[in-house]
């Protein structure tokens, strides 16, 4: 079975490893576990390298040390985190966060504070990292901006349905269950992102703003510093890694060279 070590795998390594009849597999669920695909991606004629992680909220305290230990070796972390004031040197004010992102996240958090079949809350201690990290994301402002632009009777529907099922999770909830909602491939985007050649036809497309801040993120990085031998890692919810990777392609030419695996849980 799956070792909780988060660094053994059921099948080889390699590009191939995450390929399948359908794309690419980011998250893969099978009779063992859950698994995270970690992709490296490069560039002919420079030597930056981006090494992105897929997350999920919630897994086995050997994964997000697995995730840890790997991203100290990085020269640099982009970070997926919604809220916070971006100061004038780029560098993000972490805060408590708006009442509606508190709201959206309690599905997960809730089964988390629990800590039910052994599983946890991501917990990755970007701070002490010792390594420099970047937050693209929304802030405070940009979330309760596009949050009112959502009809209010949605608004409501979101705002209490969020705890009623993370309470559910928390009553009935088991490994399996959680596994079913986690398979994430690049199905619906493989076609649409392949043909893309400029910034301004990819961000139309992208309709998901935390997207479009995260793909120009990198994009600013490549051009600073696409001739330095560094590793960027991209911490991120496995829905954001499918437009990274082929938004990436399609503006610079990177590729996927190299990949790995990294247990979530097993079941």
């Amino acid at each position: 079975m799956l070792a909780r070590t988060a660094s053994v795998r059921a099948r080889p390594d390699g590009v191939e490893a995450v390929r399948h009849s359908g794309g690419m597999q980011i998250i893969e669920v099978s009779d063992l576990g859950v698994r995270s695909a970690v992709l490296r991606l490069t560039r002919r004629d420079t030597p930056l390298t981006f090494e992105i992680y897929p997350m999920v909220h919630i897994g086995e305290p050997a994964f997000y040390a697995a995730v840890t230990e790997r991203l100290r070796r990085c020269d640099l972390v982009v970070a997926e985190g919604v809220g916070g004031t971006r100061m004038p040197d780029g560098s993000r004010r972490r805060t408590r966060g708006t009442v509606a992102a508190s709201a959206l996240t309690s599905s997960y958090r809730l089964p988390a504070r629990f800590a039910r079949a052994g599983l946890v809350l991501q917990n990755i201690p970007l701070a002490t990292l010792g390594v420099p990290v970047s937050y693209p994301d929304m802030t405070d402002e940009q979330f309760s901006a596009g949050w009112r632009e959502v009809p209010p009777w949605q608004r409501m529907l979101v705002t209490a349905g969020a705890p009623v099922a993370g309470l559910y999770q928390l009553a009935f909830g088991s490994r399996r269950a959680l596994a079913r909602e986690l398979e994430t491939t690049d199905e619906h985007w493989h076609d649409e992102l392949m043909n893309i050649d400029s910034m301004d036809e990819l961000m139309a497309l992208l309709g998901e703003k935390r997207d479009r801040l995260l793909i120009a993120e990198l994009d600013d990085i490549h051009r600073r510093r696409g001739h330095e031998p560094v590793t960027v890692a991209v911490v991120y919810g496995a829905a954001h890694v499918a437009p990274v990777v082929y938004g990436m392609r399609a503006l610079h030419g990177y590729g996927l060279r190299g990949a790995g695996w990294l247990t979530v849980f097993d079941l």
